[in-house]
């Protein structure tokens, strides 16, 4: 209403201005059309007396005269009608100086004889009183063109009005439209920013909406869920934490048991035996793995975790972790394309080797027999850069948002393995983040997965413990 209301204040103002040029000039051409047409009669009336009263002076029949008492009344009642007219002063002066001589010409006509001297003297004025006639009938056309260079004029200075009028309001509606707009789509930013946060498990920040009070309300709720949701994870990283404790205890009997068992301490073990035992022990190291995945995930989701930030080289890092997966490699028979530029950043050394560890043990167990896996690492605007790509079935464009959630398993089955946790990748991307950094996954060369990590080279001192 605030944006409209003025312009239909000015569209009122227009109409208002040309209504009144209008009225203006009608008024003016009705007056001006009405002063010459009773010119034009009075000098119409004026020639009739004058032929009428030269006729009575020379033939002096009084038919002639009652003619001429006639015309002087049509002289009389159009001079009357010219003077209640708006007429300027001197067109009024010279209408009251012709009706007067007028006045004395009919009296001196209408009382001495046709041939009395007199009467001719009278009606020798009857040029004098024409001239005067002509004259009025050229002031009022003179005055007609007066009127409409005035309307001319009130025209361009209406227009001029407009124009600056409209050139003002224009501005100042889109202006106000712009305000409005703004402080309409705040509060909804603000809301749809909350909402990604909620979305993307950051819980730390507040939702405030600022805006109309509706809207704050639905803030309000939005904030009660970001606390439902911030107990409901202290509850999952304490169970998480809890139940791989006291899972990692009776583990820790068994595999030992399993140990003691395979190196044929209490006894010798047949065949059979010794292939069950075999088996004990390899699902109490799987077990291990993925209890220490949901350890290792519980401390990277931790918000109170710091770095404990050293001078780290990527490149040996990475050579490290692709040597403890170096059995692994051989097994499958896989053909490295390695291309390690010397890059080294402050971080945490031991999150970073985790990092790295998740991303290769994904891309060797989606890696087909006799795939290639590629490990790229460069430096690029102060920023380390790690590729890691395989050649497997690659990730769906549907589940590349998703990959990085906790517990996420793609549709894709890894080649001859169990499916893990679902955990590494979600550890991966919590130990980028805390190092400031992301975790993305790309388009590669071939058709399997590719996935980019991110990371500055120099940590603030609020990151590092």
């Amino acid at each position: 209403m605030l944006v409209v209301v003025p312009l239909l204040a000015a569209l009122i103002h227009a109409t208002y201005e040309v209504d009144r040029l209008v009225a203006q000039g009608q008024r003016a051409l009705f007056a001006t059309v009405r002063a010459t047409q009773s010119s034009q009669l009075l000098l119409e009336a004026i020639t009739d007396m004058e032929r009428n009263a030269r006729q009575y002076k020379v033939l002096g029949d009084p038919a002639l005269l009652q003619v001429y008492e006639e015309n002087h009344q049509k002289f009389v009642d159009t001079a009357r009608r010219l003077s209640a007219l708006n007429l300027p002063d001197l067109q009024r002066e010279r209408l009251d100086l012709m009706t007067k001589v007028e006045a004395e010409v009919s009296e001196t006509v209408t009382r001495f004889a046709h041939d009395a001297p007199e009467t001719t003297v009278a009606v020798e004025g009857f040029t004098s009183l024409a001239r005067d006639a002509r004259k009025m009938l050229v002031d009022n056309r003179k005055l007609v063109e007066g009127e409409v260079a005035t309307l001319e004029s009130n025209g361009a200075e209406v227009q001029r009005g407009l124009v600056v009028q409209a050139m003002a309001l224009a501005p100042g509606a889109l202006l106000l439209a712009g305000i409005f707009t703004v402080l309409i789509t705040r509060p909804i930013r603000q809301m749809d920013k909350a909402i990604r946060r909620l979305g993307d498990g950051d819980f730390s920040a507040p939702a405030q909406i600022q805006g109309p009070r509706d809207l704050e309300q639905l803030g309000e709720r939005l904030d009660w869920m970001r606390t439902r949701l911030l107990e409901v994870e202290a509850d999952k990283n304490r169970f998480l934490r809890h139940i791989s404790h006291e899972l990692k205890t009776p583990l820790t009997a068994i595999r030992e048991g399993a140990e003691l068992l395979n190196e044929g301490v209490v006894g010798h073990l047949n065949s059979q035996q010794a292939e069950i035992t075999a088996i004990l022990r390899d699902n109490s190291l799987q077990l291990q793995r993925l209890i220490e995945d949901l350890l290792d995930f519980n401390i990277a989701t931790s918000r109170s975790s710091r770095l404990r930030c050293e001078r780290v080289a990527l490149r040996g890092l990475i050579y490290n972790v692709l040597t403890d997966h170096k059995v692994a490699v051989l097994a499958r028979q896989l053909v490295l394309d390695i291309s390690l530029a010397p890059v080294e950043l402050d971080g945490d050394r031991a999150k970073l080797q985790t990092l790295v560890d998740n991303l290769v043990s994904n891309a060797i167990k989606f890696s087909p027999e006799k795939g290639r896996l590629h490990v790229h690492l460069r430096a690029r605007e102060g920023q380390a850069v790690i590729e890691v790509a395989d050649s497997g079935p690659g990730i769906p464009e549907a589940e590349r948002r998703r990959i990085f959630d906790a517990f996420f398993q793609g549709s894709n089955v890894p080649n001859g393995h169990v499916r893990g946790t679902g955990l590494g990748l979600s550890i991966a991307r919590e130990y980028a983040q805390a190092h400031g950094g992301y975790i993305e996954v790309i388009d590669g060369e071939e058709s399997g997965a590719c996935l980019r990590v991110i990371l500055p080279l120099q940590q603030t001192e609020e990151r590092c413990a």
